[in-house]
């Protein structure tokens, strides 16, 4: 090609986006700041799932009430710092040698946390509520640093985590139900933080936030691969266990589908917030990847339960908890992706909650048949999600080209 015909196509491009409307082929999607992940927040986040794997773990040996409850509780604390680590890294990334130091003992702790989660309620609180700690306390002070203002609205949230740290510690040291009591008030005290403070005052980035939910998702569905692994515990891979592990594939890999979308989404994520002010984004933000994550990552801990249950004996039937496990972990995602498109508006909602609930009614198939059988029908409503997703873009794809 020659200079001259390379000096008018590049004039040509440059005019084209001067004045042609974004579309999801065309558009720079990277956030004004220009803000992407760094290696170390993607390392941070690995050491962050360990602790999914941990409660997957927790769960598989107690499937009972009490069980689910004590996940539940030991989830919403870790998931809440997990939102504060990255809305701290989206306003202060770590590019100077003291900010990742700091990471660094805040990704140790969380380390702790994980060795300490299958006990905390008898036996580790002590050491899970130090942990924590150490968490908010480097989350703070990192905050702190991160200038005059991101400091003052820190130091409105900061006193919530300091007094729910310290509750878990003194849970610690106690015995019966207090300790519940004890944990659930820390957990409430994070739930009211956000509403009594308010989010304002951060300057998300949009582009950045999106990047970093959509990698923990990543790791977080590949947990579910590790669950096959740990399922069959080293033991021969006969047919059945290969076809079965095969089958069960189809579920984290079709929900990795149904929320990227082939980065089609993430895209329109951005674009939402990125059409926000600060004030609005920062909510959005809040709604749309913190709470409406939590059914999605809660989901992903069942069926990584679940799936430990299956692989085994793949052609009979389930018992009564795992097949729940497994169908309301599909169910759970759904809901939430479809929470998740409502919220930002860039995906169907109706037919992924109508998804969700036909996944609760896979439980009996599993009891009363097998857990193939169940794998097959989850597999079959995600991939009804998918087709979904993929008539909604092209419904609405005038909006965005």
């Amino acid at each position: 090609m020659s200079q001259t015909t390379s000096a008018r196509l590049a004039e040509g491009f440059r005019k084209q986006e001067e004045t042609v409307e974004p579309t999801a082929s065309s558009v720079d999607t990277s956030p004004k700041s220009g803000a992407r992940v760094t290696t170390l927040e993607l390392f941070f986040d690995l050491a962050f799932v360990f602790n999914f794997t941990q409660l997957a773990r927790v769960l598989s040996r107690d499937m009972t009430v009490r069980g689910v409850g004590r996940v539940l509780l030991i989830f919403w604390l870790l998931w809440w710092m997990y939102g504060g680590y990255a809305w701290l890294t989206n306003h202060l990334p770590p590019h100077r040698r003291h900010h990742r130091i700091l990471l660094l003992l805040g990704m140790a702790s969380f380390l702790v946390i994980g060795l300490a989660t299958p006990n905390a309620f008898h036996g580790d609180g002590v050491a899970f509520g130090i942990g924590y700690l150490v968490i908010v306390s480097v989350h703070a002070t990192l905050f702190a640093l991160g200038g005059t203002q991101a400091a003052r609205n820190m130091l409105r949230i900061a006193p919530f985590h300091t007094v729910g740290a310290a509750l878990i510690i003194w849970a610690g040291f106690l015995d019966g139900w207090v300790v519940y009591a004890l944990w659930i008030t820390a957990v409430g005290l994070e739930v009211i933080a956000p509403v009594l403070t308010g989010v304002s005052g951060f300057e998300l980035k949009p582009g950045h936030f999106v990047e970093r939910h959509g990698l923990l998702m990543i790791i977080a569905l590949g947990d579910s691969f590790l669950a096959l692994g740990i399922g069959t515990d080293g033991g021969q891979a006969p047919p059945s266990v290969v076809t079965t592990a095969v089958l069960i594939f189809v579920i984290p890999a079709g929900l990795w589908w149904v929320y990227f979308d082939e980065s089609e989404k993430a895209w329109r994520a951005e674009l939402a917030l990125e059409r926000q002010d600060a004030v609005h984004r920062s909510r959005l933000a809040l709604a749309a990847f913190f709470y409406a994550h939590v059914p999605m990552l809660l989901g992903l801990i069942l069926i990584a339960a679940a799936v430990k249950k299956t692989i085994v004996h793949p052609y009979e039937p389930l018992a009564g908890a795992p097949s729940t496990a497994l169908a309301c972990g599909v169910a759970l995602y759904l809901g939430g992706i479809a929470w998740f498109h409502g919220i930002l508006k860039i995906g169907p909602q109706r037919f992924h909650f109508t998804a969700a609930l036909l996944a609760v009614l896979a439980i009996p198939v599993g009891h009363y048949g097998s857990a193939v059988i169940e794998v097959v029908v989850l597999g079959v409503l995600i991939g009804a999600a998918l087709l979904s997703d993929h008539r909604w873009t092209k419904k609405m794809a005038h909006l965005y080209h």
